[in-house]
């Protein structure tokens, strides 16, 4: 199965290494979750994408990390990044799933 990675709108630039550093921990955790400073969050990752109808509601960072504990899930965090005050050029959600990865 391929794991899911989400980059909401709006959210902080994240690197590549970042990312990568998501999808290595994806091989042990359930998911990630990438929380923002303001209590937001700047990716979202399941290792089943079957579960992300379960958890696509919550969008705060504490309701979303609660509730993949409630469903049983291993949460990795990833590191706690500044919000992205830049509303001049917001960007498209992303949805990357993690085909082609390592």
């Amino acid at each position: 199965m391929t794991p899911f990675l989400e980059i909401p709108a709006g959210a902080p630039p994240v690197s590549a290494d970042l990312l990568d550093g998501a999808y290595d921990l994806l091989r042990s955790f359930d998911a990630v979750v990438g929380p923002t400073s303001d209590g937001g969050w700047y990716a979202f990752g399941l290792r089943e994408p079957s579960r992300a109808p379960q958890l696509r509601t919550l969008t705060g960072t504490p309701a979303l990390t609660l509730a993949a504990l409630r469903l049983g899930l291993r949460v990795a965090m990833l590191p706690t990044l500044p919000p992205n005050r830049s509303a001049e050029n917001p960007r498209p959600a992303s949805n990357l799933s993690g085909a082609g990865r390592h």
